[in-house]
């Protein structure tokens, strides 16, 4: 199942409306909510302790019979982690999260790490797409597809051997150590990039200026 999570950071530039029709079920964290209301889409499920989610937004969802998961406001996570554990609970095994980034750079970052823990502990393969940036992580294999002016860097998050094969710099089981800046823009020479983990877990950022 594919499940599209939206929070409520930046999704300037983002096709949602792709993403929307793709997705098998659709989750918003809380004030994300506002994304789809904005674009006239509709969510299956809203998600968080509805604290920053406009009251009109929320009547006008409530009417149209979307369905409300509520927490207290006092809780141990994020309105952004109960989506994404929600999703999980609901059957999904590949997760794209739009508004997880923005100018709150502790949520970006805790963002980013769950990404690692749902990898180890979950199985499932999830995604953070910005405007700017779409951000994997894998622990074994990823295909990227090449697109034009896009910046490839592979970050290491913990000390890792990576093969790369189809990049104008390729590596044949190199140790990417913790903190090294060795996987930073690189570029797909082709069609497609392959990144291999032999070892340890990366993040695979695909960027552009």
């Amino acid at each position: 199942m594919k499940a599209l999570v939206v929070s409520n950071g930046n999704i300037t530039d983002i096709d949602i409306e792709a993403y929307f029709k793709d997705a098998d079920i659709v989750i918003c964290a809380d004030g994300g909510a506002r994304h789809l209301f904005n674009k006239n889409l509709i969510p299956n499920v809203i998600v968080g302790d509805l604290d920053s989610l406009d009251y009109t937004i929320l009547k006008k969802f409530e009417d149209l019979g979307v369905r409300f998961q509520k927490y207290q406001a006092s809780k141990d996570k994020s309105d952004t982690e109960l989506a994404i554990e929600f999703a999980i609970s609901e059957g999904a095994i590949d997760i794209i999260l739009c508004g997880a980034t923005g100018t709150r750079l502790d949520h970006t970052i805790a963002n980013i790490m769950m990404l690692y823990k749902l990898l180890v502990n979950q199985k499932v393969n999830i995604s953070i797409v910005d405007s700017h940036n779409e951000i994997f992580i894998t622990k074994k294999q990823l295909r990227l597809k090449e697109k034009k002016g896009c910046f490839i860097s592979i970050i290491p998050l913990v000390d890792s051997k990576v093969t790369l094969k189809g990049f104008k710099y390729e590596t044949n089981n190199r140790r990417f150590t913790l903190g090294s800046t060795l996987g930073i823009s690189n570029v797909i020479k082709d069609n497609e990039g392959i990144v291999i983990i032999e070892e340890g877990a990366c993040l695979v950022i695909r960027s552009r200026d």
